[in-house]
């Protein structure tokens, strides 16, 4: 391709929604791409008027859902390139969420149990689906804590370690873990939330 037809479609191919270095995979999709471009600006207006006080992580993922959904309705001719779409987001979503997390301080062991149980939670979270998360994250919490101490947890570093004289029942818990990792997926979510109503929702900063 030359670089005049390179530079055209870098300039008529673009959608703010994907993140650019996805784009070439969509470029035969020039029309379809405007649809969801204009989908999204509608989804833009529609979210910037709703609250992020007192939004908890079904909400929020119940708002990126809808831009999900709606995706889908703007590319109802063509279901393959919705799914491409939704499947590219869902992945970048997905990643900026597990950055996050490998943020968190993973000392002490309850802190532990809350990375794990939330790293696993977003690796296997998926963005077009309706769940209750709160639900998803105890049923990995559970995975990761053995209830009532006594034993190790079915995965995760942390099974490893759990049983030791230094982590007991006393000090984690599902309960506890359950909760704090359902606060920290709140505000990871936040963020994520915030970035797809920014102006440049894939730059880093």
């Amino acid at each position: 391709m030359s670089p005049e037809s390179s530079n055209h479609v870098q300039m008529t191919v673009w959608c703010t929604l994907i993140p650019p270095e996805e784009i070439d995979k969509l470029v035969k999709y020039e029309e379809e791409l405007r649809t969801v471009n204009e989908t999204y600006e509608d989804w833009l207006v529609s979210m910037r008027s709703k609250s992020l006080i007192g939004s908890n992580i079904g909400m929020l993922l119940d708002r990126i859902r809808i831009l999900m959904i709606n995706i889908g309705v703007a590319c109802a001719l063509n279901r393959e390139l919705a799914e491409e779409i939704q499947s590219i987001l869902s992945s970048n979503l997905r990643k900026r969420a597990l950055d996050i997390v490998s943020e968190l301080p993973e000392d002490p062991p309850d802190k532990m149990a809350v990375k794990e149980t939330l790293s696993i939670f977003f690796e296997e979270l998926r963005f077009t689906r309706d769940i209750f998360p709160e639900e998803e994250i105890e049923k990995v919490a559970l995975e990761i804590v053995k209830p009532f101490g006594g034993g190790k947890g079915k995965r995760g570093m942390f099974g490893k370690i759990l049983g030791s004289p230094k982590v007991s029942s006393k000090t984690v818990d599902i309960q506890s873990t359950t909760r704090d990792a359902v606060l920290v997926s709140s505000n990871i979510l936040k963020r994520i939330y915030m970035r797809l109503l920014s102006p440049d929702p894939w730059g880093d900063y």
